[in-house]
């Protein structure tokens, strides 16, 4: 399933210009110009570049149970850490029969300082889930972009020694016809 990238309608400048940025990423100052496809920005104290600001559903799928993405906007250190995400946009019916919001919201703020050369090695399992009953379907979409997200930013940028994954092209398995069968 592949996601369709803010940049073709400007919902990372849109979210990224209404957070606090010390919320996704603490100590900086200002956020450098969007690049790349999908969009990524610098983060700086000064001149001084600490990382990467970037949207969720830009690289990876975040849909939820709405059948709708869910935007979280995240920061990403040199060394392949969280930094801290901000839920900007969601459309799950869970606050709609009782949830509040502000669970789910503690939930993502949870993610700082999450190690994602730890993740890389468990292939994403680093980490404890924590679910809010009644969200879980939510909970797990905002889990598994968050993690997704952030290990494909950090290998394509090489933080923290982390390398691209390279393509799995052609088939991962053969079938092979037993000997004798008949079929040429």
């Amino acid at each position: 399933f592949a996601c369709a990238p803010s940049h073709a309608n400007g919902l990372f400048q849109k979210y990224a210009s209404k957070i606090d940025l010390a919320t996704v990423f603490p100590g900086a100052d200002r956020l450098g110009r969007p690049q790349g496809a999908p969009l990524v920005a610098t983060a700086y104290a000064g001149t001084t570049e600490l990382g990467y600001v970037f949207l969720n559903s830009d690289f990876a799928a975040a849909t939820g149970y709405s059948g709708k993405p869910i935007h979280v906007v995240m920061g990403v250190d040199d060394n392949a850490r969280v930094t801290g995400v901000k839920l900007v946009k969601h459309s799950e019916p869970i606050v709609l029969i009782g949830i509040p919001e502000s669970k789910i919201r503690a939930v993502t703020e949870k993610y700082a300082g999450l190690d994602l050369i730890k993740e890389a090695e468990a292939g994403g399992s680093a980490h404890q889930l924590d679910i809010v009953s009644g969200a879980t379907v939510t909970i797990m979409v905002i889990d598994d972009s968050i993690v997704r997200a952030g290990l494909k930013v950090a290998r394509s940028l090489g933080l923290g020694g982390l390398k691209a994954e390279l393509s799995k092209e052609g088939p991962a398995k053969k079938l092979l016809r037993p000997e004798g069968d008949g079929i040429p």
